[in-house]
């Protein structure tokens, strides 16, 4: 039996937790968040967006009872002083969104837990990881913080390694139009991006993402030669990414398709990678579990090398989904 806790239970540790009860062979034996169990088992149970959770959920004590799982819930702000090691966890999801660095991460390597995996892009970690992409670069020997990036990289990854494969890439753009975050106000009020000072629900506000970044992290080979922004929208889940590229071949909108229907049939993409066969739009997508959803209605070709594709995302749930794929694929990795 593997076990792993989570620290931080905002959205992604919250939804990540909800998919990790249901592993076979898995237990979770500890959270932790600055509130009580009780509070946590009423945010567990009901969510806005991905609805009522399938399972039972309860609390007793300092405990979350979930799906037959008895979870220890510690309410520490330092790190330093939550217990998972000694609780049984060889594996802690970093799920904060606050300690990213792997200075800060690195706290949690201690009574016996070997590996920590950060919820976001990371600066410094030992290894960036995007599955269906690069996870096959893993040394657990060396490479012990690692990042998952971020959910807007993880659908980039798989557009720009189809494009590459096929056609080469040569330099591209990227837009994410993203569903507002906790990140943002309600109303009007201070922030470090004094875009995200105004209100997120009745405003589009452009913001930064490293996703392209991330992109350099695990396919080195194109670093530097993506960049790219957000528009945070009036949404509260699924998101789309816009990639505009120049390729090294001539292409065709059909040509282009048919790429990405291969991806999805044969080689490492295939788990994670769906293309659309209807015209959707972003409601239609909450709870899709695939890392990137190829659109191919909205495909362009300008030119025979200048081209845009989209692939649209579930903020949320999908890269929840990633996360527990990562975790159990490190987990695998140390047992063998």
């Amino acid at each position: 039996m593997k076990q792993v806790a989570i620290n931080g239970m905002g959205r992604i540790g919250r939804l990540t937790l909800r998919q990790l009860v249901k592993v076979p062979h898995l237990r979770v034996v500890a959270v932790n968040d600055l509130t009580d169990a009780a509070t946590l088992a009423h945010l567990l149970k009901y969510d806005t967006v991905h609805g009522r959770a399938d399972f039972p959920v309860g609390s007793e004590g300092d405990f979350l009872l979930l799906d037959g799982q008895r979870i220890r819930v510690c309410a520490e702000p330092d790190p330093d002083a939550v217990p998972f090691g000694a609780l049984g966890a060889e594996l802690v999801l970093e799920c904060t969104g606050t300690f990213t660095r792997r200075s800060e991460a690195a706290s949690h390597l201690r009574d016996g837990v070997g590996h920590v995996l950060i919820s976001d892009a990371s600066p410094d970690a030992d290894r960036t990881v995007i599955m269906g992409v690069n996870e096959g670069t893993l040394d657990l020997d060396r490479d012990r913080i690692i990042s998952a990036a971020s959910g807007t990289a993880i659908c980039l990854a798989p557009l720009v390694k189809v494009l590459d494969e096929a056609f080469g890439l040569d330099q591209g753009f990227v837009t994410a139009v993203h569903s507002y975050t906790n990140d943002q106000r309600i109303l009007d009020l201070p922030h470090g991006d004094l875009r995200r000072t105004r209100a997120a629900a009745l405003n589009m506000i452009p913001t930064g993402t490293r996703a392209a970044a991330s992109l350099g992290l695990v396919m080195p080979h194109l670093d530097g030669r993506l960049e790219g922004l957000a528009v945070k929208v009036p949404t509260p889940d699924v998101s789309i990414v816009d990639l505009t590229a120049t390729l090294r071949a001539d292409a065709t909108p059909a040509a282009i398709d048919a790429a990405f229907r291969a991806a999805t049939e044969l080689g490492p993409l295939a788990p994670y990678l769906e293309v659309l066969d209807a015209e959707l739009v972003s409601a239609d997508l909450v709870g899709s579990t695939a890392s990137c959803l190829y659109d191919p209605f909205l495909t362009k070709v300008l030119g025979p090398r200048l081209v845009k594709v989209f692939g649209w995302y579930d903020n949320e749930w999908s890269y929840a989904a990633r996360l527990k794929d990562l975790c159990l694929f490190v987990l695998e990795r140390r047992g063998r």
